[in-house]
């Protein structure tokens, strides 16, 4: 089968771009498998009280570096793009060889850049594409090849230690603070049976619909430069993959977005919530989050918003404040309406308008 990405040099320039902080031998990560090791099980309970989700078995977790995170990123991120290879295969295969080589190096290299300028931020994950452990040989075999030995729930531990000790965190409660809000996403995945396969249905009906056709691609370039003057477009609109989505696209785009920002949200609403009854310092943490993202300099305001992190950013904060809102017009109870099936979840303009979603659900 035709590939888009060769992992090999994907994970190379990863980790080139990733760097080291040299935490990655440091004695404080024995210290962070400690607090970790309080803190997940911990949150398990918490998340469990707080979200109304049925609680799905103890989860298997890893304490990773840069690297390893970008690694599983790619395995993740190769698996998404097969079927756009599959869909190329005829096209791809008649390519010279030296041709096919030179646009797989591209895009692996994109790859990588992308993801080892990603993984010297990101704190925690939880990848809703590690396969839950049936009980079989072989997904226990498939599991243990991951870069993450298996685990769906990993912490990159040298960035958690370079930020605590930036900041002044107290290392227990950032360690406590981080453990809730990916716990809530695994609540979220594992514990509504259908938003793990309407989410990968949703990015594949994003993929069904692209087509590499360069006048198209041309047509699109045309239309998104024009968008981008208009002072009128949305600041989670300005990356790539919205400028240059086709009407279709952006249909599907919108829906990905609206419930991205759910979950996103609601795993800051629970990490907030909960970390205001158990964590002494979350407010200065919390503080200290909010500003530092107001500080964000030009050159990394530029490749963020390039690489998606800004929409991502406007996830967080679309989502977070439709969960806070809902809650103070209808009580913490509202919000398990989200887990009803997909027609309970809100659309982007009831997420900008919570109680539209409100006057929906209550009918």
């Amino acid at each position: 089968m035709p590939r888009l990405v060769e992992p090999a040099l994907a994970s190379a320039v990863a980790r080139r771009v990733a760097g080291t902080s040299g935490l990655d031998r440091s004695y404080l990560l024995d210290r962070l498998r400690t607090d970790l090791d309080e803190a997940v099980p911990r949150s398990e309970e918490l998340v469990a009280e707080a979200c109304g989700i049925p609680a799905p078995p103890p989860v298997a977790w890893g304490l990773i570096d840069r690297a390893t995170w970008a690694d599983a990123n790619i395995s993740s991120m190769t698996a998404m793009l097969n079927p756009i290879a599959e869909k190329l295969g005829d096209r791809l295969d008649r390519l010279p060889t030296a041709a096919k080589a030179a646009q797989r190096a591209i895009v692996s290299v994109e790859v990588g850049v992308l993801l080892g300028y990603v993984s010297r931020r990101v704190l925690g994950q939880y990848d809703l594409l590690v396969p839950e452990d049936d009980g079989s040989p072989e997904a226990r075999r498939r599991r243990r090849k991951l870069p993450a030995g298996g685990a769906a729930l990993y912490f990159v531990g040298p960035n958690l230690i370079e930020t605590e000790r930036r900041y002044g965190f107290v290392p227990r409660d950032f360690a406590m603070w981080v453990a809730l809000h990916e716990v809530t996403h695994r609540f979220q995945f594992e514990g509504v049976p259908w938003l793990r396969p309407h989410f990968l249905d949703l990015v594949k009906r994003y993929i069904d619909t692209v087509d590499i056709d360069t006048k198209g691609l041309i047509t699109r370039l045309r239309i998104a430069a024009q968008r981008l003057a208009s002072k009128d477009l949305p600041p989670e609109e300005r990356s790539p993959m919205y400028l240059l989505a086709t009407d279709d696209q952006r249909v599907v785009l919108d829906e990905i977005q609206a419930l991205m920002a759910v979950v996103e949200g609601h795993g800051n609403y629970v990490m907030d919530s909960v970390g205001e009854r158990v964590i002494p310092s979350m407010r200065r943490m919390r503080f200290v989050f909010e500003r530092r993202r107001d500080q964000v300099n030009g050159i990394q305001k530029i490749l963020s918003s390039t690489l998606g992190l800004e929409m991502k950013l406007k996830q967080y904060e679309l989502g977070q404040a439709f969960c806070e809102a809902a809650v103070r017009q209808a009580g913490p109870d509202v919000l398990a309406r989200l887990w009803g099936g997909p027609d309970q979840f809100p659309t982007l303009a009831e997420l900008k308008s919570p109680e539209l979603w409100l006057g929906r659900v209550a009918a």
